[in-house]
């Protein structure tokens, strides 16, 4: 569901809910002209799950890519919808974003910093990489979910499948 080819590395292997290579989708769709997109499309009943795995830390992930791929991604989710004959209206639309978290020894230093970190991503629920404006009633996304992959194994998982190997 999340391979890294340039490291040939998986933050997250497998679920019970039907997932998507959405890169491989948009990729058949668009042989041509690629538009940038989520890497995978997770089903859960009327929620659909735009995911976006970031083999890398946070301060190295560029914003404006992760906002290319969610307009780029939901416009193409859209046309995919309407060929189908169904009303995006009618599915809860969520954008993840996982990146990398910090290793132990680097939380033990930061760990001031990192409680100040979590506080404001996971109890305020923020939106990184400048994501807010996708969000809400009438925008792209019902709700974006951007964190550590260790806050997307409890948090994401919790709400996708609790036994999700990550």
């Amino acid at each position: 569901m999340s391979h890294d080819s340039n490291n040939n590395e998986y933050l997250c292997q497998n679920t019970t809910y039907k997932s998507y290579n959405f890169d491989e989708i948009v990729k058949a769709r668009n042989p041509k002209c690629t538009p940038a997109s989520p890497d995978t499309l997770i089903f859960k009943g009327n929620k659909v799950y735009c995911v976006e795995f970031k083999n890398s830390f946070k301060k190295r992930v560029d914003a404006g890519v992760i906002k290319k791929k969610l307009e780029d991604g939901y416009k193409v989710l859209s046309e995919i919808f309407i060929e189908l004959g169904l009303q995006l209206t009618d599915y809860q639309l969520i954008f993840c974003v996982v990146h990398k978290g910090f290793n132990e020894s680097e939380l033990e230093k930061k760990e001031t910093k990192w409680r100040k970190i979590r506080y404001r991503t996971e109890y305020k629920r923020i939106a990184q990489f400048d994501l807010e404006q996708y969000k809400g009633k009438g925008k792209y996304f019902d709700d974006i979910l951007t964190n550590d992959v260790d806050f997307f194994r409890k948090e994401f998982i919790e709400k996708i499948n609790p036994t999700l190997p990550c």
